[in-house]
């Protein structure tokens, strides 16, 4: 694997960090400066990836000439990618609770119903993560679902 070093500017707004690679046209966020950080280096790793595997020229060291953003950061933010090296099927439960916001009891609930597709692999769960992607894809309202029809008083 090659490492890939790129600038990423951080900009606060009140739910946290934008982050932007600008030479790679990227754009994450975060909760807060470490979030932003994990998730700016994700972001950045799945591109080179995808580039690589695409066949593009991946510069291993971008250029570093960007405007610190006022009450903002500048990071160089590192990648170990390689081609296709994030064309990843599964993911832990602890992961798949995280992207869906939802507890480990409730990932475990969804896979017992069938919604999620689960293989276990020692001692640990492995959800498909196409079947994840697509409930994150498509959000439940909170609560009863409405009765049809009118309620009389």
């Amino acid at each position: 694997m090659e490492r890939y070093l790129y600038e990423a500017i951080f900009t606060p707004f009140e739910g946290g960090y934008e982050v932007e690679f600008p030479e790679l046209g990227l754009f994450t966020q975060g909760r807060d400066l470490s979030d932003a950080a994990y998730m700016a280096q994700d972001v950045l790793t799945m591109e080179i990836s995808d580039r690589l595997e695409a066949g593009e020229d991946v510069p291993t060291v971008g250029s570093f000439k960007a405007q610190k953003p006022q009450d903002g950061a500048i990071m160089g933010i590192m990648a170990l990618a390689q081609p296709g090296c994030c064309n990843v099927s599964t993911m832990t439960v602890d992961e798949a609770a995280d992207i869906l916001d939802v507890s480990r009891a409730r990932i475990h609930a969804l896979i017992k119903d069938g919604t999620l597709r689960a293989e276990k692999t020692g001692n640990r769960r492995l959800v498909n993560a196409e079947d994840v992607m697509a409930r994150f894809n498509s959000p439940r309202h909170p609560g009863r679902p409405r009765k049809n029809g009118v309620l009389e008083g």
